[in-house]
């Protein structure tokens, strides 16, 4: 298990053990960093309650609205996300902080806002730097993971394909799965060809809330 100083996690005050929700392992090789594999690529992360929460939950959701609204929405200052259904439909959720909450960032940036990073194997003799250009098979933001802090510390994962302007990106083949007020529980996009296993879905966008 990881000391508390290495996860930045905090303690109970009666029994000063750590609190932990799980364990994220890279079942394979974890690629490796242009400048030295250090730091937040690891092939086993703890995660851990944190000193203070950093969750974030939906507030605002802006449903109907157009393509030139939502640039406008999603320039605030304010956390949001947007999804463009159609040419003339875009969807944006505004979030705020969760204090009951601990968020987990995991992707192939190394930028500081991403908890672990998983990187890419690069084939043969090649390294990272010679292949800068290809596009990888792992997004720089993957997914998030929330974890409520207090018992049953339930866990969830918020997993989404994001393009250039932090933006979700969709297919025009989608299926849109809906809860009863109109809430978005997951977006499904489908292959140009039909898998063989119909139950093999190829589930690329998933929004809970």
């Amino acid at each position: 298990m990881y000391s508390p100083e290495q996860e930045n996690i905090s303690t109970t005050a009666s029994t000063k053990v750590p609190v932990k929700y799980g364990e994220l392992i890279v079942l394979g090789y974890n690629g490796s960093l242009p400048n030295g594999d250090r730091g937040r690529r690891k092939s086993r992360f703890a995660l851990c309650k944190r000193p203070k929460a950093n969750g974030v939950k939906p507030s605002t959701v802006h449903v109907a609205c157009s393509p030139q609204a939502a640039k406008a929405i999603s320039s605030k200052d304010q956390h949001s996300i947007s999804y463009t259904l159609s040419r003339v439909q875009t969807v944006v959720v505004e979030y705020t902080h969760d204090c009951n909450a601990d968020m987990f960032q995991i992707g192939r940036s190394t930028e500081s806002p991403i908890d672990f990073v998983v990187t890419d194997t690069v084939a043969g003799s090649q390294s990272n730097a010679d292949t800068q250009s290809v596009q990888s098979t792992i997004s720089r933001f993957a997914c998030r993971i929330m974890c409520q802090r207090t018992p049953p510390f339930n866990a969830r994962i918020y997993a989404a394909g994001f393009d250039s302007s932090k933006s979700i990106f969709l297919g025009v083949r989608r299926f849109d799965h809906t809860a009863p007020d109109r809430k978005f529980l997951f977006l499904q996009t489908f292959p140009e060809k039909p898998f063989l296993n119909k139950r093999n879905l190829n589930l690329t966008v998933l929004s809970c809330v």
